[in-house]
C-alpha cells in the first residue's frame, strides 16, 4: 500500500510539471470574408469564418513511457518496457499502437515467483483542443493483448502436525486481453518534442484460473478485480508533415 501511495504521489508532481512547462503554439487565426451590401451602404460588414480542412497527415510520433522507470524504485522486482507509435491526422486523431515488454522476479521466504511476456495495445485518440491544436488534451481507447508466462518454486509449507513440505508450479502460459479507456494531456516543450500524461481505465476481459493467479500481468498489471486503474508518462517525437 506504501508502495501504491507513493507512486500515485509521483504520478502528481509529474502532471504539475507537465502543465508548467507543456506551453502552446500560437492559435490559428480566422480567415475574415468582407461581403458587400450594396451600393447604397455605407458600412461594411466583417464576418469571421472557420476554413474547414480535409483530413491529412500532420505527423507520425515515436514515445517511450518514462514511467515505467519509476517501477526501479517502487517495483524492483518488476522490470518493464514500453513505446508507441502514433499518426497523427489533422491534430484531430491520433491512431495508436503500443508495446511492450515486462518481467517478473519476486523472492520472497516461502516461494518464488517468475513472470515473463510482452504486450501490445491498438487505438485510437481523440484531440477535444481547437485553440492549440498541436498539443493534446483528449480521451482515447485501446484494446490490449499480453502473451506471457508465470511459475512458481520453493512453495513452503508449514504445519505443526505434518512435516514441512516444498512444493512448485509449472510454467503457465497465457493470451489475455482487456479493454482500456484513457484521458490525457500532451505538451510540446521544444520543437516537435513533447511531454505526455494519461489516466486508464483498464477493464478485464479474460478469466484466469484462481488456483494460480498470476502477480503481474505485462501491460495490465496486478490481476485483481474487474476494472483497474493506471497512468502513464510519455517522452514523445513527432516527425512533422504539413505543419502549419
Amino acid at each position: 500500500m506504501k508502495k501504491e501511495v507513493l507512486k500515485y504521489i509521483f504520478s502528481v508532481l509529474f502532471l504539475s510539471l507537465v502543465c508548467f512547462i507543456a506551453r502552446g503554439q500560437e492559435p490559428r487565426q480566422k480567415k475574415e470574408q468582407r461581403q458587400d451590401q450594396g451600393q447604397n451602404q455605407n458600412d461594411e460588414l466583417f464576418v469571421q469564418e472557420e476554413v474547414k480542412e480535409p483530413l491529412q497527415l500532420k505527423g507520425i510520433s515515436f514515445g517511450v513511457n518514462i514511467g515505467r522507470f519509476s517501477d526501479y524504485v517502487f517495483m524492483p522486482d518488476r522490470v518493464s518496457y514500453e513505446s508507441a507509435l502514433n499518426v497523427n491526422v489533422s491534430n484531430k486523431f491520433y491512431g495508436v499502437i503500443e508495446a511492450g515488454y515486462a518481467t517478473t522476479n519476486l523472492k520472497k521466504d516461502n516461494y518464488g515467483y517468475l513472470s515473463e511476456g510482452y504486450f501490445v495495445k491498438a487505438g485510437m485518440d481523440k484531440n477535444l483542443l481547437k485553440k492549440y491544436p498541436s498539443d493534446f488534451l483528449g480521451i482515447g481507447f485501446r484494446i490490449g493483448n499480453a502473451q506471457f508466462s508465470h511459475s512458481a518454486s520453493n512453495i513452503t509449507i508449514e504445519s505443526e502436525h505434518w512435516n514441512t513440505t516444498q512444493s512448485s508450479v509449472e510454467n503457465n502460459a497465457h493470451s489475455f486481453y482487456w479493454f482500456e479507456v484513457s484521458f490525457g494531456i500532451k505538451g510540446e516543450i521544444f520543437k516537435n518534442l513533447y511531454l505526455g500524461w494519461s489516466g486508464l481505465v483498464k477493464i478485464n476481459m479474460t478469466s484466469i484460473d484462481d488456483t494460480f493467479t498470476p502477480y503481474n500481468i505485462p501491460g495490465f498489471g496486478k490481476y485483481s478485480g474487474t476494472v483497474k486503474l493506471g497512468v502513464n508518462y510519455f517522452i514523445i517525437y513527432q516527425i512533422p508533415f504539413n505543419r502549419n
